[in-house]
């Protein structure tokens, strides 16, 4: 029963016992040993990450090999879970899954187009999802994001209206669990007026219990108390004093307020007997530094279970043979201290009604080749009907219905030909100059006139300023919080690149450059690509702010990067509105001040 309340990360695996501190190996073809750790623990799911996925025969292969093995030794098919959210949390590459525009852009079509977006976004994920073997996604995100500074939610959120939230949230559920996919909402209570990102440390919300039961349990009540209720609702690793201020000692001796992931009155009192939760509560990953930095892996997992978690997400890292041993410890350990109950029995019930709810074993039906042929059909660029290619204008649908001009619209159109613009990276600097160049942008008679500098690293001041008078309007590009490194594309952080520009640099950098073009009677547009509260803090320098909550872009990958192409959907839609291509759709679901 244990193990079954159980999934585990396998994320990295070093089989020549590199330490585990040390071990970068992904794991995309799951050894021996590990399928051992499934089987010989009765081991309930798996979590996948981006480095566990390759392509689609890869992926079909890891899934079913996990699972034909757990059939074979006589227990229970496996979770097999992501985190697909859509916008910036997208686990699967773009070729083989579409990031959408992320949930905020979908908030920004509310007023127009209602659920559309929610749910025909959910319902491509979850039809993506299913075939590759992935039964389990930890989608959608239904805290109100209320705090402009939230590191970690911000854009992950529908809106700051519960309301909105909960219909939007509602929406993707239901689209997501029709296709056969479990849907987990997050995070419970609500993550979302937090400044301390729960990866990194251990937030604390102020709220009144009044002020949480209306804003940020409302979309929780609202969803699980309806005709779909998710499979599963997802913890959150915050301190909610008014929920529950009772006071446990850390590792270090200290007092803590407990935190929702370990407390009994917001995940039993609350979550399932007040708001009458019938389904699986799921821990946020115990690896985060919200519960490492105060409890050791056996009391994380303990309590969560004490607490009324169901299931426990990645309680144990394990990266090579010694983290084998020390995990099968570790449940030794904790078997001693949670005894056989009648919670223990009903917790171990719940995920075995879910599993069969929905037909977890029907993946191995049919023979692996028959799922191989079947992705390939839904990736075919030949067939215009494919799964991908409806993905795609989806994509470009929502990310046009979402750009929203926050103010300066009576500025629009620009009608100018020269242009400088300043982006977080060559790769949006590539896209968007894609973007403005697109055949029905071109003129004969007014030829681009077009630079573009990264910000990854500051450019010269001078330099900026030389271009500025070559230029008629200025464009801005701003994504905060950074994006990883990753995430720029490796088309710059060159060798003579040693450290990457601050967020506060990168501001202070634009801030210089949008005040030098103010002084020269220069159009000055910002586009915030993922907070949108960003266009507050440049409103004096700037005529135009434009988000599109959203920072994707698509490369065309070649042997030769120099041949490679850049494009984006959101930078098209952006530019359609900056050229008066198209009519501004989108309205921001959140408030700049």
């Amino acid at each position: 029963m244990l193990g079954q309340k159980i999934i585990l990360d396998f994320r990295y695996f070093c089989e020549d016992n590199t330490p585990s501190s040390h071990c970068r190996t992904p794991m995309t073809v799951i050894p021996a040993s590990l399928l051992n750790v499934l089987s010989t623990h009765n081991i309930g799911g798996v979590i996948l990450f981006s480095e566990n996925i390759q392509n689609t025969e890869q992926l079909i292969t890891l899934n079913y090999t996990m699972q034909q093995h757990m059939v074979k030794a006589g227990r229970q098919p496996l979770f097999i879970a992501v985190d697909q959210e859509g916008g910036r949390v997208a686990r699967l590459p773009s070729e083989m899954l579409s990031p959408f525009a992320g949930n905020m852009a979908i908030g920004a079509t509310f007023h127009q187009r209602g659920s559309a977006f929610a749910q025909s976004v959910a319902s491509h994920i979850g039809q993506a999802l299913l075939p590759l073997g992935i039964n389990t996604n930890f989608a959608p995100s239904v805290d109100v994001n209320s705090e402009p500074k939230n590191p970690v939610i911000n854009v992950r959120s529908f809106s700051e209206k519960p309301e909105q939230v909960a219909a939007l949230g509602l929406a993707f559920v239901s689209a997501m669990q029709s296709t056969g996919v479990m849907s987990a909402i997050k995070h419970f209570p609500g993550h979302g007026d937090t400044h301390v990102d729960s990866h990194s440390g251990l937030p604390q919300v102020t709220h009144t219990e009044a002020q949480a039961m209306e804003g940020d349990i409302l979309p929780f009540a609202n969803i699980i108390n309806s005709a779909t209720p998710p499979a599963m609702v997802m913890s959150a690793h915050i301190q909610y004093p008014s929920l529950d201020d009772t006071t446990i000692i850390d590792k270090h001796g200290m007092s803590q307020i407990v935190p929702a992931t370990l407390s009994k009155k917001i995940l039993s009192n609350l979550l399932r007997n007040q708001l009458g939760y019938q389904g699986l509560i799921v821990t946020d990953a115990l690896d985060m530094a919200g519960i490492t930095q105060f409890f050791s892996h056996e009391e994380a997992l303990v309590s969560a279970f004490s607490a009324g978690a169901d299931i426990a997400l990645m309680p144990f890292t394990i990266r090579n043979q010694d983290d084998i041993k020390k995990f099968a410890l570790l449940l030794d350990n904790a078997a001693r201290r949670v005894s056989e109950s009648a919670f223990l029995r009903a917790s171990h019930n719940r995920i075995l009604k879910a599993k069969q709810r929905f037909a977890l074993q029907n993946f191995l039906s049919q023979p692996m080749s028959w799922w191989l042929n079947e992705a390939k059909e839904n990736a075919s660029m030949d067939n215009h009907n494919s799964l991908k290619n409806r993905g795609i204008e989806v994509e470009k649908a929502l990310s046009k219905s979402s750009v929203t001009v926050l103010y300066g619209k009576d500025k629009l159109p620009i009608t100018t030909s020269r242009w400088l613009a300043l982006m977080p990276d060559a790769a949006r600097c590539l896209a968007f100059e894609a973007a403005l160049t697109r055949p029905r942008f071109t003129d004969t008679n007014k030829p681009l006139e077009f630079a573009c500098l990264p910000l990854t690293a500051l450019p010269e001041t001078q330099l900026a300023i030389n271009l500025l008078k070559q230029a008629d309007v200025l464009v801005v590009g701003n994504i905060s919080p950074l994006h990883a490194n990753y995430e720029l594309g490796g088309f710059d952080l060159p060798e003579h690149i040693t450290r990457r520009a601050s967020e506060n640099d990168v501001m202070a950098f634009s801030k210089k450059i949008m005040r030098t073009a103010k002084t020269q009677s220069k159009t000055v547009i910002f586009t915030p690509l993922r907070m949108p509260y960003k266009a507050q803090d440049v409103k004096e320098l700037a005529d135009v702010a434009i988000a599109t909550f959203s920072y994707a872009v698509n490369i065309t990958k070649q042997s030769d990067k120099a041949n490679q192409q850049v494009t984006s959907y959101s930078l098209n839609a952006l530019a359609d509105v900056l050229m008066g291509n198209a009519l501004v759709e989108g309205r921001s679901p959140v408030s700049l001040n």
